[in-house]
């Protein structure tokens, strides 16, 4: 061979093999991109949970100092505080990522449901484990603008679920239904755990759920905070809705606004009648309706168990994590948590 030949092949080679490194680099610093993007989604990820779990932690620390800074009675700087508080829980940044608290609460003008920044006092719903037939049938009557019967249906639907034994009223065979779906599975006949449970129960579906939910709860002693109840749920007690109009008139103060510093709050619940009376005409029969829901010990003015979501925005308008927690101020701990 040459020297000339020589000298071509060792060039040859030399490209070749900065040929192969070239590529070899490539390939490496893809490699390389690609570990560092992954470790920086779940860099992402760990700060988006560890700004959520932040925000749900505040809630509770909240949740306890206006207990403690209030003695440990409900107040109108405490349902102020709790439930209508973007200062403390709007904006909440953490390590640089931003979270909101907030419950869903129904609009007292439209009924729709409508996201404020703060906690949900559960006692102004009725705990579905506990409620009498009649009252959910009325609930169901007034939130589902439904007929009397399809009221009933709903109401004898959920205490058939949780009682034990079979609750067959006329035209109702419950276990025959569950036996005869496509996936069949036995009546519960024992308390719910959850709330979505009620989507296992018959004629429930997302539209039913979705819209009863926010009423219901299964936390609670089974009375009803009379300063924190909504308009569907006083109705449902057995108020009538004029009556219901004079309680919200009174609690909601002077601005006629739920949950500001003038709202009106309700100390003992035997002491209602009386209160509103102070402030609007009460007619006999009001009166009446008042006293009786009391000896039935249906009335609460009082509450310690609230719930809440913690979520951090997405910037296409969702959300990236969120935590729905319901906390014990009597236990101070918290009965529910679930991360999506």
């Amino acid at each position: 061979m040459t020297a000339m030949r020589r000298q071509g092949f060792i060039l040859i080679t030399a490209l070749w093999t900065l040929a192969f490194l070239a590529v070899l680099a490539v390939t490496l610093l893809a490699g390389v991109r690609q570990r560092i993007f992954l470790f920086q989604r779940i860099e992402d990820r760990l700060r988006v949970q560890s700004a959520a779990e932040a925000g749900a932690k505040k809630a509770q620390a909240v949740i306890l100092d206006a207990m403690e800074d209030a003695a440990g009675t409900f107040s109108a700087q405490v349902k102020q505080r709790l439930g209508n508080n973007p200062a403390e829980f709007s904006a909440i940044v953490v390590d640089g990522v931003s979270v909101e608290v907030v419950h869903e609460t129904p609009d007292a003008l439209t009924a729709s449901l409508v996201a404020v920044w703060g906690v949900a006092d559960e006692q102004s719903r009725f705990n579905i484990n506990t409620v009498a037939r009649d009252v959910l049938a009325r609930l169901a009557a007034e939130v589902l603008a439904c007929n009397e019967a399809e009221a009933r249906a709903v109401a004898d639907a959920v205490v058939d679920w949780r009682d034990y034994g079979r609750h067959e009223t006329e035209g109702f065979f419950s276990g025959d239904y569950y036996k005869s779906l496509e996936f069949p599975y036995p009546v519960k006949e024992k308390p719910f755990e959850r709330v979505d449970e009620l989507l296992l129960v018959k004629g429930f579906d997302r539209k039913i759920f979705d819209r009863l939910a926010p009423f219901v709860t299964v936390y609670g002693d089974g009375r009803v905070n009379i300063n924190t109840a909504s308009r569907p749920v006083l109705i449902a007690l057995g108020f009538d809705a004029m009556l219901v109009d004079k309680i919200l008139r009174v609690r909601r103060g002077v601005d006629n606004v739920e949950a500001t510093a003038d709202d009106h709050v309700f100390t003992f619940a035997f002491d209602i009648a009386a209160e509103t009376a102070k402030a609007v005409a009460l007619e006999p029969r009001e009166v009446n309706q008042i006293n009786e829901l009391n000896a039935r010990n249906l009335l609460a003015t009082e509450s310690g168990i609230y719930s809440f979501l913690s979520r951090v925005p997405a910037p296409d308008g969702g959300y990236k994590r969120s935590i729905s927690c319901v906390f014990s101020v009597f236990e101070s701990k918290v009965l529910y948590w679930y991360e999506k």
